[in-house]
């Protein structure tokens, strides 16, 4: 039974991927289009904000946060704005925040991971209720 047990425990670990830490997700990550998102940790909380943006943006062509629902916002700039909110890291992925969309100026549940094969690649999930769309964010190395 001890040797099932060891066997069992030795054969988890195989499965268990330590490429992905916490420190993987700090950085700055290029979305398809040219948007850039650098992502960094503050008392162990996870944040967002917007680095550059598009070269051909399809809303707030004044670079400002025109879609915003609180009207003393829409005037703020969208560089530098907070997008991925309070996120907390477990088990290899970002989870329990909001990704706030400035296009249409709606939150969203989110959920980040990174591929465990290409740490290169990373992934960011919005949620609406079942509903979901996923990004792919490529690691900008500089």
């Amino acid at each position: 039974m001890l040797m099932k047990v060891t066997i069992l425990i030795a054969i988890s670990f195989l499965f268990i991927n330590v490429s992905v830490t916490s420190d993987t997700y700090i950085g700055k990550w290029e979305i398809k289009g040219g948007s850039i998102i650098e992502i960094y940790e503050h008392e162990n909380v996870f944040y967002g904000k917007i680095h550059k943006r598009t070269k051909n943006p399809q809303s707030n062509l004044n670079g400002l946060d025109n879609k915003n629902p609180i009207k003393e916002l829409q005037k703020r700039p969208l560089i530098n704005m907070i997008i991925l909110d309070q996120l907390k890291y477990e088990d290899g992925v970002l989870s329990g925040g909001t990704i706030y969309n400035a296009d249409s100026g709606k939150t969203y549940t989110v959920k980040v991971w990174i591929d465990p094969d290409n740490t290169n690649v990373c992934y960011i999930r919005a949620y609406k209720s079942f509903l979901f769309k996923t990004f792919e964010a490529y690691r900008v190395i500089e």
